[in-house]
């Protein structure tokens, strides 16, 4: 018999979404993860919700640095995605994919599909995550839209 939990993890694997890395910056070292939990929140101003599990190393840097950047996949950035989802070290992490920082030491991958630089407006502790309110105060563009995509436990992309 299923209990709830496991049914609630079988109906999120039905949620595709766009896959992103979340960085931050202090006293010189960098900090990223995978994330899908990322999401618009206002056009006025503009915002984004990151939701970031509290056991993630990144998760006390942004709250003490107050700004992150979330760096959109392309979906050409599979290996990306699984080094920072876990699968390197993370003192190995930015070794894989082209990075650069912003003028304020934030970490960007330069051939995102988007980089959005945020500084951290509000949080909100839920369950196992904290919700941090973004307030995007730049953008940066690049490439065709093929953003990376997974869902049921893998990567796709947009048809």
């Amino acid at each position: 018999m299923s209990t709830l939990q496991d049914t609630f993890k079988s109906a999120m694997r039905r949620m595709a979404a766009t896959v992103n890395v979340i960085t931050c910056e202090s006293e010189g070292n960098r900090f990223g993860i995978t994330a899908t939990a990322v999401t618009s929140l206002s056009a006025d101003p503009q915002s984004l919700l990151v939701c970031v599990n509290r056991g993630s190393s990144i998760c006390p840097i942004i709250t003490k640095r107050r700004a992150f950047c979330v760096n959109i996949l392309s979906a050409h950035h599979v290996d990306i995605s699984r080094a920072f989802g876990g699968a390197s070290p993370a003192s190995e992490r930015f070794m894989i994919g082209d990075w650069t920082e912003n003028e304020d030491g934030l970490p960007m991958l330069l051939d995102a599909q988007a980089n959005l630089i945020c500084d951290l407006d509000n949080t909100v502790s839920y369950g196992t995550h904290n919700v941090f309110f973004g307030r995007v105060r730049d953008i940066k563009l690049s490439g065709d839209i093929r953003p990376l995509i997974y869902g049921d436990g893998r990567y796709c992309q947009v048809a």
